[in-house]
């Protein structure tokens, strides 16, 4: 028979207090974010709602008032923004629900889904901003947007610096992947706003191809983070494992705990917020069932410490050869 044994209960009656410390799980770990960002959490995404539907309509009408391409794009930018927005709310509302008898990981890769449907509303904007610049430049539809339009884009900058912040801050506290894209998204809307910038300066010097070509670069900064941070969410949605790094830190933590010979993988998944760990350790085959129990409750302890992200642990334990198994309380007295 295989020698493996699944710990699924707590000693109980401890026999000392470093037993009682040892058997901390989950649930008297508590987390070490402060209340205020939770609530910093749920209103910035609104914040940005709000703020990115104002831009959008502000930048679209001056951009077509004031003949600026690269502002009416940024606008559309904007816009995609408050699509994006959107999804962030309803994600946060789904996998805030937690966890139950149909879905025992939570809804937590809504967030992830999410973040996938952002970056492909970016991408589809991102080659429309490109089609229309390229075509103006090539057709030599060049005019000289007003001074008002580089009002508006100043405005654009300083407006997508503070939600970027705001919702950077709130995301990385609550490691939240749906508030962080928002907030990456914000930031390359500042970017594309400040390419936009000099777009406008540039075509009022003379050089009228200078706006477009602003249109240009913001549709390449859109690309570039539907790309790359698309592909994120992509391998997050999918299970990929946890950084290299990472798992050799997770080893090393296991082989310290007394007992344990070598540790034969190491699965992880994240699932929203929160990371999942499947560990498998190898002991003694002598070892009596409580010294087995109580070498996976140190370990599983040891792992749900590390951070409040790692929300489950589940622990096996095999023996060193698979013809052995652990000897019982009973069996061990007349060993």
């Amino acid at each position: 028979m295989s020698g493996m044994y699944r710990s699924n209960f707590f000693p109980k009656q401890p026999e000392s207090q470093n037993e009682i410390g040892l058997m901390e799980t989950q649930n008297t770990i508590k987390s070490k974010v402060p209340e205020k960002c939770f609530t910093c959490a749920k209103r910035a995404p609104v914040v940005s709602f709000f703020s990115n539907l104002t831009l959008a309509v502000f930048k679209m009408s001056v951009g077509y008032l004031m003949g600026s391409n690269g502002l009416f794009a940024d606008g559309i930018h904007s816009l995609s923004d408050v699509v994006a927005t959107t999804g962030v709310i309803v994600s946060l509302k789904i996998s805030d629900i937690g966890d139950d008898e149909r879905y025992p990981y939570g809804r937590g890769k809504v967030e992830f889904i999410s973040c996938i449907f952002v970056y492909s509303v970016l991408f589809i904007i991102a080659i429309l901003i490109l089609t229309k610049a390229i075509y103006s430049i090539y057709s030599g539809d060049l005019k000289v947007p007003g001074l008002i339009s580089l009002f508006a884009a100043v405005v654009s900058v300083i407006a997508n610096l503070i939600l970027y912040r705001l919702e950077s801050c709130a995301g990385s506290a609550v490691h939240s992947p749906a508030i962080i894209a928002n907030s990456n998204e914000n930031k390359a809307d500042m970017l594309s706003s400040l390419a936009v910038i000099l777009g406008i300066i540039g075509s009022n010097l003379g050089y009228t191809y200078c706006d477009p070509l602003a249109a240009v670069i913001v549709g390449l900064i859109i690309l570039h983070t539907a790309i790359t941070l698309g592909w994120k969410a992509i391998e997050a949605l999918v299970d990929t494992s946890l950084p290299v790094k990472k798992l050799k830190m997770l080893n090393e933590i296991i082989l310290g705990v007394k007992g344990i010979e070598r540790v034969n993988y190491i699965k992880s998944r994240q699932i929203g917020k929160h990371y999942w760990l499947d560990v498998e350790i190898q002991v003694s085959p002598d070892l009596l069932v409580r010294e087995g129990d109580i070498i996976l409750q140190v370990v599983k302890y040891e792992l749900m410490k590390i951070s409040d992200r790692v929300k489950d642990a589940v622990v096996i334990l095999a023996c060193r050869n698979p013809q052995d198994r652990l000897l019982s309380e009973e069996k061990a007295k007349f060993a």
